[in-house]
């Protein structure tokens, strides 16, 4: 009787979990019962769906919550969203990219391991410890995969492929799709060369740094002014509470399997996330990828370490299920779709009547108080904690917005004022200089007079 594969049942059944994430998160909406697939889940991917948008605008793309600016953020992985809403929606998209990322890096840790790959996929795709504050790698790559994935598919590459150009070419790619994570991987790298003396961690560093020097001298012409190191710089401090929560499974996983390699990298994440804060997420999805990669790589070292090991992943599948119930429960969470019918003639109406690079001056109040016509142009000012995020100076810019509302001088900047449901809420009553060109029972789009 032929052996079960256990390997292949664990990719089989983290496939079904993930097409049936895609069709559970932020698609269900508590106020009409109904399942909505062409709309944000919340306001990170009404961001997303717009960047896919100016992608295929102009370059560099055009930044849609700050207009006029560009792009700052690391963007390579958003182009297969771009031209994917070509055909299906942005959204619809994200979902597709999350299912076959999960597909082709199963793929690759089965030709880099074909007896060890299932526990790992667990870990970096389905793995979460017990009641964290920040999100572990699994519970961001099932709902938004395709920003992330394509980082550790490359990550991968570079550390177990044959040839060492493709690998080298592979890290010099990942460092342009997330040079933050990078920062983390060349004193990894640097640290195995010194120890190790061999030639392909020095090229290795070396294609890395220059990936990463390429990055910043994009950052630094498109954005002179902004203070991307003063940003860094100001979220250094001691705090290790968050990533003590994720380190120790894999605190056990390392005693049990004694990965030089993957240690090392354990301790240059969990040094990175107990000091510097800027983005505290990625620390904790690094240390996800080296628990994957100890158990993938090496056998147990320890009496009974392979049961433990299971032990463990079998733990940290469990509170995968609590935290992406969690977080993505609709009727709990922040995860439903920011649908609203009212405004959806006016969208269409500017997306056929009105440049592609046109700004527009609308409200984003909160992270439920959105301005959807993001999703086909790019406005004046949007979410502020994007902005923030990017060191962008937003001050100037929120306060002619409030100026604009009450006294009806639009900026120069905006050509256009989208004037919804949102913007009706908190400026009632508002009126602008300029010819109204578009009005329905909802909505009010005004064209700037200058």
């Amino acid at each position: 009787m032929k052996k079960i594969d256990i390997n292949l049942l664990i990719f089989i059944a983290l496939i079904v979990i993930y097409i049936l994430g895609q069709f559970l998160i932020g698609t269900f909406s508590p106020t009409d019962r109904h399942f909505h697939f062409d709309t944000p889940a919340d306001v990170d991917f009404l961001y997303y769906g717009a960047i896919g948008t100016q992608l295929l605008n102009n370059f560099p793309p055009q930044d849609p919550a700050f207009s006029g600016t560009n792009l700052t953020q690391p963007f390579l992985q958003f182009y297969p969203v771009a031209l994917l809403a070509k055909i299906i929606n942005p959204y619809n998209g994200i979902r597709v990219l999350g299912i076959i990322y999960l597909i082709l890096a199963g793929l690759l840790l089965k030709r880099y391991f074909p007896e060890r790959y299932g526990l790992p996929l667990l870990i970096l795709f389905a793995g979460s410890t017990f009641a964290p504050g920040l999100n572990s790698a699994g519970i961001d790559l099932i709902a938004r995969g395709f920003a992330h994935a394509p980082f550790y598919i490359l990550f991968l590459i570079a550390l177990y492929e044959r040839q060492i150009i493709g690998r080298a070419v592979a890290l010099f790619l990942a460092a342009l799709v997330n040079g933050y994570m990078m920062m983390m991987i060349l004193p990894f790298l640097l640290i195995l060369f010194l120890i190790q003396k061999k030639r392909e961690w020095l090229y290795l560093l070396m294609a890395g740094a220059a990936g990463s020097a390429l990055a910043f001298l994009y950052i630094w012409l498109a954005a002179p002014a902004q203070p991307a190191a003063g940003m860094i710089l100001r979220s250094i401090y001691f705090d290790p509470r968050e990533i003590i929560k994720h380190l120790i499974p894999f605190a056990i996983l390392a005693y049990v399997y004694r990965s030089r390699e993957m240690i090392i990298l354990l301790a240059v994440a969990a040094v990175f996330g107990t000091f510097v804060h800027h983005n505290p997420f990625f620390p904790i999805f690094l240390i996800y990828f080296c628990g994957a990669m100890m158990i993938a790589a090496n056998e147990a070292k320890v009496r009974n370490g392979e049961l433990l090991g299971v032990l463990v992943v079998g733990l940290l599948f469990i509170g995968f299920l609590l935290a992406a119930y969690q977080k993505y429960n609709p009727f709990r969470g922040d995860y439903y779709p920011r649908s609203d019918s009212r405004v959806r003639p006016a969208l269409n109406w500017i997306a056929k009547n009105t440049p592609e690079g046109a700004s527009f001056l609308a409200l984003t109040a909160d992270e439920k108080d959105l301005a959807l016509v993001m999703e086909e142009r790019p406005v004046y000012i949007g979410y502020i904690g994007h902005l923030a995020h990017l060191g962008i100076n937003w001050k100037e810019r929120y306060d002619k917005t409030i100026l604009a509302f009450q006294s009806g001088q639009i900026p120069p900047e905006a050509d256009y004022v989208f004037y919804g449901p949102v913007e009706r809420k908190y400026f009632p009553g508002a009126s602008f200089a300029g010819a109204t060109i578009y009005q329905d029972r909802d909505v009010s789009i005004i064209k700037s007079s200058r």
